[in-house]
């Protein structure tokens, strides 16, 4: 009866002392906390394990072994939790960064569209609509490169499409920028929405 009772609490020792060898040191902000708590189960499971060797030399081997192996299963256990946490908090975090560059694409989008849409940017600076002008090619190569790879979610942390996503949309934003930039100076008209210089200005 002793040799159950004795295995039974070698078992619950060691799927404690896993369980605080994970959680404890960032529960308490210390790293040497998973040394100390592993160090204390052991000093608990060693007199466990030598008294019931006196008693039976089988019973104290398989309570170091039940001990043991609750602790290593314990441990895997919550170390396989742990991954998954990470890997959802990880698509959480691509998914929202997503999104954000999704906005500013849409936005880029939004302004691009008044050219077409209002006759007065349209009249002011009529190369953002003409392919042939090569800032306007650009801008148009940026854009489909954008809307190739916008349908395509994020999968990982190491994600290359989610990655290319985000430089495309900041180069659509910098080739959009230089578009109405050199199309401005070229025609010497304001871009529609952009602030006039101030007395000082050259």
């Amino acid at each position: 009866m002793l040799s159950p009772i004795l295995g039974l609490l070698a078992m619950l020792l060691g799927m404690a002392t896993a369980w605080l060898m994970v959680s404890g040191p960032s529960l308490e902000q210390d790293p040497d906390a998973r040394f100390w708590y592993g160090f204390c189960g052991f000093c608990v499971l060693a007199p466990l394990s030598l008294g019931a060797a006196l008693v039976n030399p089988l019973a104290g081997v398989a309570v170091l072994a039940a001990a043991c192996g609750t602790c290593l299963a314990t441990l895997r256990f919550l170390v396989h939790q742990a991954m998954q946490r990470t890997a959802v908090q990880t698509g959480s975090r691509l998914l929202a960064e997503h999104s954000a560059f999704e906005s500013r694409h849409d936005q880029v989008l939004r302004q691009w569209s008044r050219y077409e849409l209002d006759p007065a940017a349209a009249m002011a600076s009529p190369g953002m609509n003409d392919v042939e002008v090569p800032e306007t090619a650009a801008l148009a190569k940026a854009l489909a490169q954008a809307e190739r790879l916008r349908g395509r979610q994020p999968n990982g942390a190491a994600d290359g499409v989610g990655i290319d996503y985000r430089r495309a949309v900041i180069e659509l934003e910098s080739a959009f920028t230089r578009a109405e930039q050199s199309l401005a100076g070229s025609s010497g008209r304001m871009v529609p929405g952009a602030i006039p210089p101030g007395p000082d200005a050259p």
